[in-house]
């Protein structure tokens, strides 16, 4: 009897999932295109509706290669390039998506276009195993078709933690790539981009970092992390660019971003740093970490943020602890007009001290461990050249985290 009711049972849960299979999605519906003119070569973003969690896009009855805005190929935002060679006119837009067809959206073309000369300018590595790699640059479209020693790689694939999506405003300057073999850590590629009709790029050429450090960012609720994508000085910047181009893959995880703020609004003592990171930080069993805390406000003499976790500040740290924690106040921010970006490298500039990186570090053209409140516009968002050559080539004691206490090391 046992088992003829788990055979009913198991028979039961069988047509349920038939069902949910064989159940049709809502048809889909464009919601939304932007821009809904311009030249053969415009990047176009269309959100849709109902389908699937992909989708293709028609234009001018033809399928075009389609991208999506995430990292991880889902969702319902689809870019695509206008034809180089369209003519001028109105032309239907649909996407198709899980067996359906969207109506037509009108886009205007206003004539044919040029194809531009791509252009490469850095490179992030997001995984220790090598199996993504974001390209940075100019004038790369939804067609331009990335390289990497000659060998054809995937656009926007990958597995990084967390999901990201790829602004719209940044699509012609980021393409995140899987290779088709993961990248070694000390070996040197070339790469390049190619946009239609064979206009290249300049050749990139990389070299994968050898040192691996996770780290992970928690922010009380109400309270921003940085933006992931931030322009400054023409150039788009992210927190692993910023540091894999100085030697140092950063496997970056957003924790708990909705932390109950144990301050109830108050300021954030060394001690209540100190305590928010042994409650919130997930340190792995083996490798390099360090913690992000991200709050309202912490100690007087520490504006916008703090490497807390030296001996200074937390007389009975564990050897073992030392550099593992900074913090970031969004509150000190609200002085400036570009808050968002001046938050985003605070975060880098913390960050660096958790690196042992010293103030004195900083360049004439105001680089990363430049103070925040002397930064004028021409600051930037990369390390000067003495931070560099300490991150790539000093002792890992005296450089990542968990090892000598901050300001131990000897040598720049």
């Amino acid at each position: 009897m046992k088992v003829f009711i788990r055979f009913l049972l198991a028979m039961s849960l069988l047509g349920i999932l038939v069902l949910a299979i064989s159940c049709e999605c809502p048809q889909p519906n464009i919601e939304s295109m932007n821009p809904s003119s311009g030249p053969g070569g415009t990047i176009v973003e269309v959100v849709y509706s109902g389908g699937g969690i992909s989708g293709t896009v028609v234009f001018d009855g033809a399928d075009v290669e389609t991208r999506t805005a995430s990292n991880l190929g889902l969702g319902n935002i689809l870019r695509f390039t206008v034809p180089y060679n369209a003519t001028a006119g109105n032309k239907n837009v649909q996407v198709r998506s899980q067996g359906g067809t969207t109506p037509a959206v009108a886009f205007n073309v206003t004539g044919p276009g040029a194809v531009p000369i791509p252009a490469l300018d850095g490179f992030a590595i997001s995984r220790a195993d090598g199996s993504e790699i974001t390209v940075f640059g100019a004038n790369f479209s939804t067609l331009s078709r990335v390289f990497i020693d000659g060998t054809e790689v995937d656009r926007y694939a990958g597995n990084s933690d967390p999901i990201r999506a790829l602004p719209f405003d940044f699509v012609d300057n980021v393409i995140i790539c899987q290779p088709a073999t993961n990248l070694n850590q000390g070996s040197s590629y070339n790469v390049q981009v190619t946009n239609p009709g064979g206009v290249n790029s300049n050749i990139l050429n990389i070299t994968v970092p050898d040192r691996v450090c996770r780290m992970e960012f928690d922010a009380l609720e109400n309270i921003p992390v940085p933006d992931y994508y931030v322009w400054q000085n023409n150039t788009v910047n992210t927190f692993r660019r910023t540091y894999t181009e100085c030697g140092w893959i950063i496997e970056l995880a957003y924790g708990d971003t909705a932390v109950v703020d144990p301050q109830a609004g108050s300021a954030f003592s060394y001690a209540d740093l100190y305590s928010f990171w042994q409650a919130n930080a997930n340190e792995p069993a083996a490798g390099y970490y360090m913690h992000g805390a991200f709050v309202t406000d912490g100690p007087a003499e520490a504006p916008r943020g703090v490497m807390f976790m030296n001996t200074g500040s937390v007389p009975s740290l564990p050897a073992a602890d030392f550099r593992e924690g900074f913090a970031c106040f969004w509150d000190d921010f609200a002085v400036y007009a570009d808050r968002p970006q001046k938050y985003f490298r605070t975060t880098l500039h913390e960050a660096g001290h958790g690196f042992n990186l010293y103030h004195s570090d900083q360049s004439a053209n105001q680089t990363v461990m430049t103070a925040t409140n002397i930064l004028d516009a021409g600051w930037h968002c990369y390390f000067s050249n003495v931070s560099c050559t300490h991150l790539e080539s000093h002792s890992l004691t005296d450089v990542a985290p968990g090892g000598t206490a901050f300001g131990a090391r000897t040598c720049h």
